[in-house]
């Protein structure tokens, strides 16, 4: 798996949105922040633009492309952050002129519906950054973890995270690319050229946030029945919240890592043979630590603790 260059002092780093739409002010913080990492930070040209088609897009397809196609190309910038998520990165990804990314790799950042572009990438042997998005969340606090753990990892800080045991854990070790992202959005993917390719040699990282606990189960489903649950080599939940309805789910409906949903997935993991891991701080949590894509990892998972420690 290829790795991008590291950054250094004094580099570009791009933000366009190839999703939702973006509203003035609301870079603001994440462009002092790329200013503290002594960084410049590059706004593609059209990122507050916006298109509504049933859905208000950071601007039209073809918007969204010249801004992604734009941060690809052009030499100066040496990594791309995505502003946000939402919906739209998967109307883009088949249209974009990779060229210039294959003799250059740059790392591409984000989670949610940017988990489009990783599972693309490194189907395409490209190492990505699950991480936060330029715009934070509204109304959640952030740990301070979840912006430092990107700007280390940009820079070429070694990796290694360790967290408490959970209940649901499946003790063991393992070595393997981490791959995945968000839930839906891995599902959605499945059977198109961006899917899960070989999860033999795989250990998948998984998160969501407001969807059915019953839409969990059939997402699940449809793992196990591809083979991807059976094949890989580990198994690492994140945060799952907001889930259900608030109605339904009101005493944990803010709950990071929501008990009903981690019930669901343990009816599909409590039996697999491999190291599983629940309660991992990644997602759609104020506490979202950086993982790198693709990158071959290391989990052991004890009684005690868990271990994620990034290889390569």
């Amino acid at each position: 798996m290829i790795q991008p260059d590291f950054l250094k002092e004094g580099d570009k780093i791009a933000i366009v949105a190839p999703a939702k739409r973006m509203l003035k002010g609301e870079l603001d913080e994440a462009i002092d922040l790329i200013k503290s990492w002594k960084l410049i930070p590059v706004l593609g040209k059209n990122i507050y633009a916006e298109y509504d088609f049933g859905y208000k897009y950071a601007g039209t397809d073809e918007i969204r492309i010249e801004d992604f196609q734009w941060a690809i190309d052009d030499s100066e910038i040496k990594a791309i952050w995505c502003a946000r998520g939402g919906y739209g990165s998967v109307k883009i990804i088949d249209e974009l002129d990779l060229t210039n990314f294959r003799k250059k790799p740059k790392w591409i950042i984000g989670y949610s519906d940017i988990t489009v572009f990783h599972n693309h990438f490194n189907r395409l042997g490209f190492q990505t950054l699950h991480g936060v998005t330029a715009k934070k969340l509204a109304d959640v606090d952030y740990h301070p973890d979840s912006y430092q753990s990107v700007c280390n990892a940009l820079f070429g800080s070694e990796i290694q995270y360790k967290i408490q045991s959970h209940s649901y854990n499946n003790l063991g070790e393992a070595k393997g690319e981490l791959i995945g992202g968000n839930l839906s959005i891995v599902y959605s993917l499945l059977g198109s050229e961006s899917s899960i390719k070989n999860p033999s040699d795989k250990i998948l990282f998984l998160e969501d946030w407001f969807e059915n606990w019953y839409a969990v189960d059939r997402m699940f489903m449809n793992l196990k029945r591809n083979g991807i649950l059976n094949q890989v080599k580990g198994v690492i939940l994140g945060s799952f919240t907001h889930m259900d309805t608030e109605e339904e789910n009101g005493e944990n409906f803010n709950h990071p890592y929501d008990p009903k949903t981690y019930e669901v997935i343990h009816s599909f993991t409590q039996k697999l043979e491999i190291p599983i891991s629940f309660g991992f701080p990644a997602g759609h949590t104020g506490h979202n630590l950086a993982l790198k894509m693709g990158a071959k990892v290391h989990l052991n998972v004890s009684s005690n603790n868990v271990n994620l420690h990034f290889i390569d």
